[in-house]
């Protein structure tokens, strides 16, 4: 009988120890799971655009674009007949109440009103003042510059040495102008790239 009983002893021994072990054990695992989750990088969404800055004719004047090659610019810059600077976002139509233009370039950001363009793309644009310190950080950007219009989704530019120059070359009158009024009442641009000074993105 004994010998029968010491090998049952041992099975319910070995059973309790493996309970214990077992209540060692997390009893919620989706805890884990869940800081795992915290801890997942999220995923980028503010990468730039693909595409180069280049020279461009918009009303028979020089302006500076960035968009892919061979395809619609994406976003311009164009110079007024009082040396101010226009800043124009291609590609978003115009509807109902405009939204303002969110210009970030590093911590600098701001909110500038908008007006429609009128041409085959649609587009909206916001003017500074050949004097806002706006257009001094958008001449010296070294990081990206971002551009925000409402729920759509920001453009990422890249910076590049051709955007002071643009810039430099409207305050100074070393453009030419068309004779069009200020922001608002000039044309949509015409998109015709000049085949000179292309500019690779991220210079």
């Amino acid at each position: 009988m004994i010998r029968f009983a010491l090998p049952l002893a041992f099975v319910l021994l070995a059973g309790c120890a493996r309970s214990e072990e077992a209540n060692l054990l997390p009893a919620d695992t989706n805890g884990s799971t869940r800081v795992a989750e915290q801890v997942r990088p999220e995923r980028a969404d503010e990468e730039p655009a693909l595409g180069a800055w280049r020279d461009t004719i918009q009303d028979t004047q020089r302006a500076l674009e960035f968009g892919p090659q061979g395809a619609p610019p994406l976003f311009s810059l164009a110079c007024d007949v009082r040396r101010g600077l226009l800043l124009q976002r291609h590609g978003i139509q115009p509807a109902g109440d405009l939204p303002v233009m969110m210009v970030s370039v590093g911590s600098e950001t701001r909110r500038l009103a908008v007006t429609g363009g009128d041409g085959p793309i649609p587009m909206l644009r916001a003017s500074l003042s050949p004097s806002d310190e706006l257009a001094t950080h958008l001449s010296r950007a070294a990081e990206p510059i971002t551009i925000r219009i409402g729920d759509s989704p920001p453009l990422i530019l890249p910076p590049s040495q051709s955007i002071g120059t643009y810039i430099g070359q409207c305050a100074s009158g070393g453009l030419p102008t068309s004779g069009s009024d200020a922001a608002g009442n000039s044309t949509a641009p015409s998109n015709a790239a000049a085949p000179a000074n292309i500019t690779a993105a991220g210079d």
